[in-house]
């Protein structure tokens, strides 16, 4: 099968016909919906996602179930409070060669929770945090809490798991969450994976998953669509996973 044709009226045409309900169904924003289902502490809601979003990774079958796990058996659906008081140090004591999952062990998802207790000092929520940074800079500071799990920075990758997790706090159409109030969808930056990038080639100087890469991709989507933009990410997800939607339209 030939790959589709990536421009601004077909990506158009597959986002109009987007099913949120069933995207919800395979994609991990789905967990964070759960959770919403079971809290409505902001906090809650903006940590539970960001260790979401830090196991968005591999296959999708098997990471959602996990983080569910996590959100649900290991921090009783109340992330801020397994962070606050540290609970987080007798986590997944029973986890089979002290992993949680893949790559990620036990000492290393331990060390990223002392990061974000020591980050949540003082404040209620992270949008307080987050509230005068431009989004570049938010991306920048996520990555530095999540160094020790290899999430990626801007030096060295797309921060795909980062973008994708500030899309979710601040675009305001489903199937993102808008926990954000006071940011803007015309500032996010591309959601670049693997998929992504092989489907996207054809409108590409940078060929390689980098940083460069994703700004040159999120500048496209400005022209297209500057309030905005990453209306095309969802597309192209969906597009990944149903390359025959194009020429069904």
């Amino acid at each position: 099968m030939r790959k589709p044709e990536i421009n601004k009226q077909n990506l158009d045409a597959v986002y109009a016909h987007f099913d949120v309900e069933a995207f919800k169904k395979v994609d991990p924003c789905g967990v964070v919906y759960q959770l919403m289902e079971h809290t409505s502490n902001q906090l809650d809601i903006e940590l539970g996602a960001l260790f979401v979003a830090m196991i968005s990774w591999g296959a999708r079958k098997v990471f959602c179930p996990t983080a569910l796990r996590m959100l649900r058996d290991e921090m009783g659906w109340h992330p801020a409070e397994f962070i606050r008081l540290g609970a987080y140090e007798h986590a997944f004591s029973n986890a089979k060669n002290q992993c949680v999952y893949r790559t990620l062990n036990v000492p290393t998802f331990r060390a990223v929770c002392r990061n974000l207790q020591c980050a949540i000092q003082g404040v209620d929520t992270l949008e307080q945090l987050f509230e005068s940074k431009p989004t570049k800079e938010v991306i920048k500071i996520i990555s530095q809490w999540l160094l020790p799990a290899k999430v990626g920075t801007m030096n060295k990758s797309a921060c795909k798991r980062i973008c994708m997790y500030v899309r979710w706090m601040t675009r305001t159409a489903a199937p993102d969450m808008n926990i954000w109030k006071k940011r803007s969808a015309a500032d996010l930056y591309a959601v670049m994976d693997t998929h992504v990038l092989q489907l996207t080639q054809s409108i590409l100087k940078n060929k390689r998953p980098t940083w460069k890469a994703c700004e040159e991709l999120t500048d496209i989507f400005k022209t297209w669509n500057p309030d905005d933009p990453l209306r095309y990410d969802l597309a192209l997800m969906v597009l990944a996973d149903n390359p025959e939607i194009i020429s069904e339209q």
